[in-house]
């Protein structure tokens, strides 16, 4: 199976999990033991680009983007089970004056994780955002529905997935301009 760059960006999130459950967190100390632990994190990022299929690809905007990470990881000797949701506020900024605010944006994920190092990703997705004109008027929207799952093997464990590792990718994306 040739690995593209999108096979790449799908298992990524998953390869990172993997190394971190797996290998930073360590197992538990009896074979019957699990360890539940949280993940509470925001993070924001902030750039430039054009808003994703709904506007002319010249035309670019300044963007800021708050992440909401919150879930949780159950691991038990031989496996582990992330389950959570990451929200997003998402604004840009228009060089016309008009704006972009997101409304529902989540992603709801579950990752699990067995060894040796075999990766099951799932997510579901939604994301509505309006397009405002300068004066606050709604002018137009912009909605994306994303599912996906992606079953990683990391058969040399370095984390990054190599050709013939990912067995399994089923990717639907639906993006409606409004």
């Amino acid at each position: 199976m040739h690995l593209t760059s999108r096979m790449r960006r799908l298992a990524a999130p998953a390869a990172a999990l993997a190394a971190a459950v797996c290998l930073c967190a360590g197992a538990p100390a009896r074979a019957d033991s699990v360890v539940i632990d949280t993940i509470d994190e925001t993070t924001t990022e902030s750039g430039e680009g054009p808003l994703e299929g709904c506007l002319p690809p010249d035309v670019i905007g300044r963007f800021t983007v708050v992440e909401h990470t919150v879930a949780r990881v159950v691991r038990t000797d031989g496996a582990a089970v992330i389950k959570g949701v990451n929200s997003y506020d998402f604004h840009m900024d228009l060089p016309d004056g008009r704006y972009v605010q997101s409304g529902t944006n989540y992603e709801r994920f579950k990752v699990v994780l067995t060894r040796p190092y075999h990766t099951v990703l799932s997510t579901v997705s939604e994301d509505e955002r309006t397009i405002y004109a300068a004066d606050g008027t709604p002018v137009g929207t912009l909605t994306i529905s994303e599912r996906k799952k992606v079953v990683f093997t990391d058969a040399d464990r370095d984390g990054e997935p190599d050709p013939g590792e990912i067995t399994v990718e089923h990717v639907r994306f639906d993006l409606t301009c409004g």
